[in-house]
């Protein structure tokens, strides 16, 4: 019986989480994240304030919380084009693809407020920013999967370990989606993005 009332709080506590991240989510895009407070999010939730901080300790801790989720599932989904793929498939391409979606989502999914928001906040260290830096994420394992992958086929140089072209190619992205974030709006992530993989690329494949 303890333990039904245990998993049906967890499902309750996940539940209220979930509606504060909508909520908060809703009010962010409307009046921007610096002009929303706390006590916006949860009159609009209809959930006492004390709630929020059940959850999380600041507004930077609840964006990095939800951007942290996306970023999760983001990278599962990911892990999907590189199983989806055929062994035939260059490798190439497939990095290409995966870059192309990554661009998309964070143009379009997460977009530049919260980019910029979460920029600031590693910078700051105001809250815990591992999850979207430990080199544990999937995205780290899928890159260096399919870096291994075209060494195998031949298609990339062997010198360098899989798992260090891999991060350099992630501290790429990060480098790109920051100039997108300080040149923004003049710059398009995607277009700019795949440019410079494709030259990176060319750096690693064998001659």
């Amino acid at each position: 019986m303890r333990k039904e009332k245990m998993t049906a709080r967890k499902i309750q506590a996940a539940e209220s989480k979930q509606k504060i991240f909508k909520c908060a989510d809703e009010l962010f895009r409307k009046y921007g994240f610096e002009d929303v407070t706390v006590d916006d999010i949860m009159e609009k939730a209809g959930m006492s304030k004390g709630a929020f901080y059940v959850h999380f300790s600041s507004k930077d801790a609840l964006l990095t919380s939800y951007i942290s989720e996306y970023v999760n599932q983001a990278d599962m989904s990911y892990e999907t084009i590189l199983k989806s793929s055929s062994d035939d498939t260059a490798v190439s391409d497939i990095l290409l693809k995966i870059v192309t979606q990554i661009a998309d989502n964070i143009t379009e999914n997460v977009g530049y407020d919260r980019i910029k928001i979460a920029y600031r906040i590693q910078l700051e260290k105001t809250v815990d920013t591992d999850m979207l830096l430990n080199h544990d994420r999937q995205i780290y394992r899928t890159f260096s999967a399919l870096i291994g992958r075209g060494m195998q086929k031949g298609e990339f140089r062997t010198n360098i370990p899989a798992e260090i072209v891999a991060d350099h190619l992630i501290m790429a992205m990060r480098g790109a989606t920051y100039e997108w974030c300080i040149r923004y709006p003049d710059f398009n992530l995607k277009s700019h993005l795949l440019q410079h993989f494709q030259i990176l690329l060319c750096g690693i494949k064998k001659r």
